[in-house]
């Protein structure tokens, strides 16, 4: 059976993914179409890579992604097929594949000339990726779907932490409908940057200060106190426990948070 995914935009109100599903399952036989995430906020790309990452690369080899996040017709911008990992995603060349798939070892195709089947093109993945999936399934594979691209058409990336002696400057890259805040800095780089110092993290001026990282929302954290744990991303992640940590303290994705090496 042939697993397709959708990671889009859309969020649930409209007919995007009925339509879509249907159109997928009336070109491809014996298929599972599977729902990653519809509710990234609109034209999101860094929250897209975000959840790219960390949603659709444990699937198994074969199968094929389609992202769907602020994909219009546009001559600056081409369609594409990523192959990594024996797997395919067909997505704008926006920006988002540039940050998903940072630093792996992949291979680019340019699909922009599979063409629609309408004279107008505002539902690309009705129009042009439902193609795309179809030839890739029945030919188990994209070298005859378009000409091999060197890199990406748009770069972009997510800001590095930057670390120095004494501090530990991060940003909010993402935070999920929990309201917990993820930073751009993962366990290991962590754990290198304190070189087994301590840290301290002053969470809001006469709110908190953690100095110790907890292995679960439970772990010696009370209901409504701040914690910093590692997230199933890897990701340093802020929480309060039965709460909203963005919205309580009013955090969004951009913002810095230093972490004090002491």
């Amino acid at each position: 059976m042939q697993i397709i995914t959708l990671t889009t935009d859309w969020g649930e109100k409209d007919w995007y993914g009925g339509r879509i599903k249907g159109r997928l399952h009336s070109m491809i036989d014996d298929i599972q179409v599977v729902d990653l995430n519809h509710n990234i906020e609109k034209f999101d790309l860094r929250s897209a890579a975000f959840v790219v990452k960390n949603s659709c690369m444990d699937f198994p080899a074969g199968t094929i992604h389609i992202i769907d996040v602020n994909t219009y017709e546009d001559r600056d911008k081409s369609f594409i097929v990523v192959k990594y990992n024996e797997q395919y995603y067909i997505c704008t060349d926006n920006g988002l594949p540039s940050i998903a798939f940072e630093g792996k070892d992949i291979e680019i195709y340019d699909c922009s000339h599979v063409l629609s089947d309408s004279n107008y093109y505002t539902f690309a993945v009705l129009d042009m990726f439902a193609k795309v999936t179809s030839i890739i399934a029945k030919e188990k594979g994209i070298e005859t779907i378009g000409s091999k691209l060197d890199r990406f058409a748009t770069d972009k990336s997510i800001p590095q932490a930057i670390v120095y002696n004494d501090r530990i400057v991060c940003q909010v890259v993402y935070i999920d409908d929990y309201g917990n805040v993820y930073l751009n800095i993962n366990d290991i780089e962590f754990e290198k940057a304190l070189n087994g110092r301590k840290f301290e993290l002053q969470i809001d001026i006469g709110y908190a200060t953690i100095t110790e990282l907890s292995s679960s929302y439970a772990d010696k954290v009370i209901k409504g106190k701040a914690l910093l744990t590692i997230s199933s991303t890897h990701n340093l992640e802020l929480a309060v426990r039965e709460d909203n940590f963005a919205r309580l303290l009013g955090y969004e994705i951009g913002r810095n948070v230093i972490i004090k090496i002491i």
